[in-house]
């Protein structure tokens, strides 16, 4: 993907298809009307409204300051400064985690500085903690009393995360002793996709946007018409992150016998009852993946 089309990965978060999403809208239907069941991220929603390949785009999630948080980013209402989150500590991350009440705000915060975007353990471990915040402290700020506070005015100018993030990379070639460091400035680029939904309008991309709408529902109370293409991402069967137990027999009653949609497609790993497979993605890369990986699959409900 490039670099001034990562908006449309939405949020970072759990089970994110930004490497598969073209890949997967190439082999959803054509249609009317999109339905994302379970958003998460909006990546899904985000390049099906960009595509041009639907008319309408329902991006739902149950999970309503998620819902929220995309839709403020896009609309840039409130407007979030991300700046101002570019070097948060493990102190401020639990505070956020455990005293701070529901909101947009708080949900930003713990997916971009949790482990996985998991939105409960803090990136970093203790022991690398200070040395990752290091060079990001830096860049923004100048002043952690080091060498490397020669990065705060060698970006000055730059007025975004990502300009001052590839001016960083342009300092780091001219400086090779430091190539170790590296890896302390890769959440920047999450914060840098996340002000990419906040630049829509300038990017031309914002009356595209008048396409899709956001949705807070469970699954089973959507209204999904007969012609509608359902495209659904729930929780893998198996997966870590099963949000509290995900009612797999429950999810195969409703897509077998209560939606009525004629075209539904599955991401998953495993092949469902009364499924086919539409397409396989290969397996999936990740920095979080442990274990053996599994051919992602794009699966077609049969009934």
């Amino acid at each position: 993907m490039k670099a001034k089309d990562k908006w449309k990965r939405g949020l970072p978060y759990v089970g994110n298809k930004g490497q598969k999403v073209e890949q997967i809208m190439e082999a959803l239907p054509n249609g009317k009307r999109l339905v994302d069941v379970f958003g998460g991220g909006g990546c899904v929603s985000l390049t099906a409204v960009s595509s041009g390949k639907y008319e309408e785009v329902i991006y739902n999630d149950r999970r309503k300051t998620v819902v929220e948080l995309l839709r403020e980013l896009i609309n840039d209402e409130p407007h979030f400064n991300l700046m101002d989150y570019v070097a948060l500590t493990r102190e401020q991350f639990f505070d956020w985690r455990d005293n701070k009440p529901d909101s947009t705000e708080r949900t930003l915060v713990l997916i971009a500085y949790s482990f996985g975007n998991n939105k409960k353990d803090y990136l970093w471990s203790k022991k690398n903690e200070e040395e990752k915040l290091l060079l990001t402290k830096a860049l923004f700020y100048g002043n952690t009393g080091t060498e490397f506070d020669q990065l705060y005015s060698y970006s000055l100018n730059a007025n975004t995360i990502s300009e001052k993030y590839r001016l960083f990379h342009k300092w780091r070639r001219e400086q090779m002793n430091i190539s170790s460091r590296l890896e302390q400035l890769e959440r920047l680029q999450q914060l840098q996709q996340l002000q990419q939904l906040q630049q829509l309008e300038r990017m031309q991309q914002l009356k595209r946007m008048e396409k899709l709408e956001y949705s807070v529902n469970d699954y089973r109370e959507l209204v999904i018409d007969a012609n509608d293409v359902v495209y659904c991402d729930p929780p893998y069967v198996g997966a870590m992150y099963n949000y509290g137990g995900f009612d797999h027999k429950a999810f195969e009653n409703w897509y077998l016998h209560e939606c009525p949609a004629k075209e539904i497609y599955i991401s998953e790993y495993t092949k469902l009852p009364y499924t086919e497979v539409a397409f396989n993605f290969g397996k999936r890369r990740g920095n979080f993946s442990t274990g053996k990986r599994r051919d992602e699959l794009l699966l077609r409900v049969v009934r």
